[in-house]
Protein backbone atom coordinates (compact mmCIF):
# COMPACT_ATOMS: atom_id res chain seq x y z
CA UNK A 1 0.00 0.00 0.00
CA UNK A 2 2.65 2.47 0.89
CA UNK A 3 4.17 1.69 -2.45
CA UNK A 4 1.00 2.37 -4.41
CA UNK A 5 0.45 5.93 -2.71
CA UNK A 6 4.33 6.86 -2.85
CA UNK A 7 3.85 6.17 -6.47
CA UNK A 8 0.39 8.43 -6.94
CA UNK A 9 2.56 11.08 -5.20
CA UNK A 10 4.74 11.11 -7.46
CA UNK A 11 2.69 11.40 -10.23
CA UNK A 12 0.94 14.70 -8.85
CA UNK A 13 4.36 16.07 -7.90
CA UNK A 14 5.49 15.64 -11.89
CA UNK A 15 2.12 16.66 -13.17
CA UNK A 16 2.83 19.89 -10.85
CA UNK A 17 6.18 20.71 -12.40
CA UNK A 18 4.80 19.95 -15.89
CA UNK A 19 2.13 22.47 -14.97
CA UNK A 20 4.04 24.95 -13.74
CA UNK A 21 6.45 24.74 -16.76
CA UNK A 22 3.52 25.40 -19.09
CA UNK A 23 2.06 28.31 -17.16
CA UNK A 24 5.10 29.94 -16.36
CA UNK A 25 7.29 29.74 -19.14
CA UNK A 26 5.50 28.23 -22.30
CA UNK A 27 1.76 29.92 -22.23
CA UNK A 28 3.09 33.61 -21.28
CA UNK A 29 5.61 33.45 -24.64
CA UNK A 30 2.83 31.71 -26.89
CA UNK A 31 5.25 28.97 -27.08
CA UNK A 32 4.12 24.91 -27.22
CA UNK A 33 5.04 21.89 -25.68
CA UNK A 34 4.96 18.30 -27.70
CA UNK A 35 1.59 15.87 -27.68
CA UNK A 36 -1.44 16.75 -26.81
CA UNK A 37 -0.25 19.38 -24.48
CA UNK A 38 1.27 21.32 -27.48
CA UNK A 39 -1.91 20.80 -29.32
CA UNK A 40 -4.26 22.22 -26.77
CA UNK A 41 -2.33 24.98 -26.87
CA UNK A 42 -2.40 26.03 -30.23
CA UNK A 43 -5.57 25.67 -29.43
CA UNK A 44 -5.42 27.77 -26.46
CA UNK A 45 -4.49 30.89 -28.30
CA UNK A 46 -7.19 30.05 -31.62
CA UNK A 47 -10.18 29.34 -29.72
CA UNK A 48 -9.44 30.33 -26.43
CA UNK A 49 -10.61 26.76 -25.11
CA UNK A 50 -9.45 26.12 -21.41
CA UNK A 51 -5.73 23.78 -21.54
CA UNK A 52 -6.70 21.63 -18.95
CA UNK A 53 -9.84 20.70 -19.66
CA UNK A 54 -9.01 20.04 -23.25
CA UNK A 55 -6.41 18.36 -22.50
CA UNK A 56 -8.37 15.90 -20.83
CA UNK A 57 -10.82 15.55 -23.61
CA UNK A 58 -7.98 14.46 -25.90
CA UNK A 59 -7.04 11.76 -23.62
CA UNK A 60 -10.16 9.88 -23.80
CA UNK A 61 -9.72 7.55 -26.50
CA UNK A 62 -6.31 6.45 -24.96
CA UNK A 63 -7.79 6.08 -21.60
CA UNK A 64 -10.04 3.38 -23.61
CA UNK A 65 -7.19 2.00 -25.60
CA UNK A 66 -5.10 2.01 -22.20
CA UNK A 67 -7.70 0.07 -20.66
CA UNK A 68 -8.01 -2.46 -23.30
CA UNK A 69 -4.32 -2.76 -23.01
CA UNK A 70 -2.38 -2.38 -20.38
CA UNK A 71 -4.42 -3.50 -17.71
CA UNK A 72 -6.45 -1.94 -14.81
CA UNK A 73 -3.46 -0.63 -12.36
CA UNK A 74 -2.13 1.43 -15.56
CA UNK A 75 -5.18 2.40 -16.56
CA UNK A 76 -6.02 4.14 -12.78
CA UNK A 77 -2.38 5.26 -12.68
CA UNK A 78 -3.17 7.51 -16.06
CA UNK A 79 -6.44 8.60 -15.57
CA UNK A 80 -4.97 9.89 -12.01
CA UNK A 81 -1.41 11.63 -13.61
CA UNK A 82 -4.31 13.13 -16.81
CA UNK A 83 -6.68 14.60 -14.43
CA UNK A 84 -3.96 15.84 -11.90
CA UNK A 85 -2.37 17.57 -15.05
CA UNK A 86 -5.71 19.03 -16.35
CA UNK A 87 -6.91 20.76 -13.18
CA UNK A 88 -3.25 22.11 -11.97
CA UNK A 89 -3.56 23.48 -15.53
CA UNK A 90 -6.32 25.11 -15.61
CA UNK A 91 -6.24 26.38 -11.71
CA UNK A 92 -2.57 27.26 -12.17
CA UNK A 93 -3.69 28.96 -15.09
CA UNK A 94 -6.21 31.08 -13.12
CA UNK A 95 -3.72 31.85 -10.42
CA UNK A 96 -0.61 32.93 -12.37
CA UNK A 97 -2.35 34.77 -14.75
CA UNK A 98 -1.71 38.24 -13.19
CA UNK A 99 1.52 37.50 -12.22
CA UNK A 100 4.64 39.07 -13.90
CA UNK A 101 6.38 36.92 -16.57
CA UNK A 102 9.70 35.56 -15.67
CA UNK A 103 11.21 36.10 -18.85
CA UNK A 104 9.79 37.09 -22.45
CA UNK A 105 12.77 35.78 -24.06
CA UNK A 106 11.49 33.34 -26.23
CA UNK A 107 15.03 31.52 -26.25
CA UNK A 108 15.01 31.08 -22.51
CA UNK A 109 11.46 30.65 -21.97
CA UNK A 110 11.48 27.74 -24.38
CA UNK A 111 14.61 26.08 -22.65
CA UNK A 112 13.38 26.80 -18.96
CA UNK A 113 10.08 25.70 -19.98
CA UNK A 114 11.62 22.12 -21.44
CA UNK A 115 13.89 21.84 -18.68
CA UNK A 116 10.62 21.63 -16.44
CA UNK A 117 8.37 19.78 -18.12
CA UNK A 118 11.44 17.04 -19.70
CA UNK A 119 13.05 16.91 -16.85
CA UNK A 120 9.68 16.01 -14.95
CA UNK A 121 9.00 13.27 -18.00
CA UNK A 122 12.15 11.33 -17.31
CA UNK A 123 11.57 10.79 -13.67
Amino acid sequence: MKKIIKEYILILIGCTFMALGIVLFLLPNQLSSGGFSGITTVLYYLFNFKIGTTTLLMNVPLFIIAFLRLGKNFFAKAIFGTISFSVLLNILESLLQNIEVLTTDKLLASIYGGLVVRSTVQQ
